[in-house]
């Protein structure tokens, strides 16, 4: 993946503490980066960990008369997580520090979701 696809969502988290990755079906990261506590690229684990839960939710939802699914939230102990579909079967995930508000990391997701259209058009 090139610079360009690493820091596609920069504008959309500014300076605080929070990522956002682009992932395909298969847990592929197609843009973003996810550095941990100590600076390292775990984009690829994470992917592989949560890649498939579009599909998974997808599976889920087909047994529930709700409709479509827009986004799951999730507070765990080192990351509240907002994901949502992104198309092709791949999820855009925005992860922040369990400090910053869940409801604001879901408002995050929707402005990434945006980014991600956007930035699937500029490279298609």
């Amino acid at each position: 993946m090139d610079d360009r696809a690493r820091w596609v969502f920069a504008e959309v988290i500014g300076e605080g503490d929070q990522t956002v990755l682009l992932l395909d079906g298969s847990g592929h990261v197609s843009a973003g980066i996810y550095l941990d506590s100590l600076g390292r690229d775990v984009s690829s684990e994470i992917g592989a960990a949560l890649g498939p839960i579009g599909d998974e939710t997808n599976r889920a939802m087909r047994h529930l008369p709700l409709g479509s699914w827009r986004a799951l939230s999730v507070e765990c102990t080192d990351a509240n997580l907002a994901i949502g579909p992104a198309g092709d079967g791949g999820v855009v995930l925005v992860a922040a520090s369990p400090m910053v508000p869940i409801g604001f990391v879901r408002r995050l997701l929707d402005h990434a979701a945006l980014r991600a259209l956007a930035w699937r058009e500029e490279v298609a």
